[in-house]
């Protein structure tokens, strides 16, 4: 009788193995999605700071251009300040394209760090329902020769 309450404990723990790796593969599989949409959108980050980069480089040189072949001061100084103003302004979006970057950067390592942690979890959670397994195996080829030998009397 014990061994029957034995074999359905080692049942329920192997049940609880299965539904613990069951959830670990979940987790893994949705942080694995979060780090292609945080890769993806450092990708699309990045492509805006060149952009931005591109368009601050047009600016400068425009600004230059202007400068060359207006003869009226007055028009190339306000044109001149117009352009700064939007200089200045691009290169505060790179800048803080350039944090933001550098931020998913750092938080894509930690989920990464979290990805690795959580695929050893599994690791350990496999290897420990191996061992149950094992041990379920084990209690279960005990009980069957219990039975036979009570069949036998």
């Amino acid at each position: 009788m014990d061994k029957l309450r034995e074999t359905e404990a080692a049942n329920d723990r192997a049940d609880a193995a299965e539904q613990a790796l069951k959830q670990l593969l979940a987790q893994q599989t949705e942080r694995e999605q979060e780090l292609i949409s945080l890769q993806n959108r450092v990708q699309l980050l990045q492509e805006e700071a060149d952009k931005r980069e591109a368009q601050l480089d047009e600016a400068k040189q425009i600004q230059k251009d202007n400068a060359a072949t207006l003869n009226q001061s007055d028009v190339v100084l306000r044109k001149a300040n117009n352009l700064e103003e939007k200089i200045e302004a691009l290169e505060t979006e790179l800048r803080e394209a350039t944090t933001t970057a550098r931020n998913l950067d750092l938080e894509n390592e930690g989920l990464q760090r979290k990805l690795a942690q959580k695929e050893k979890n599994l690791e350990d959670a496999e290897l420990k329902y191996k061992e149950l397994m094992e041990k379920y195996q084990a209690i279960k080829n005990e009980l069957e020769e219990t039975m036979r030998t009570l069949d036998e009397m």
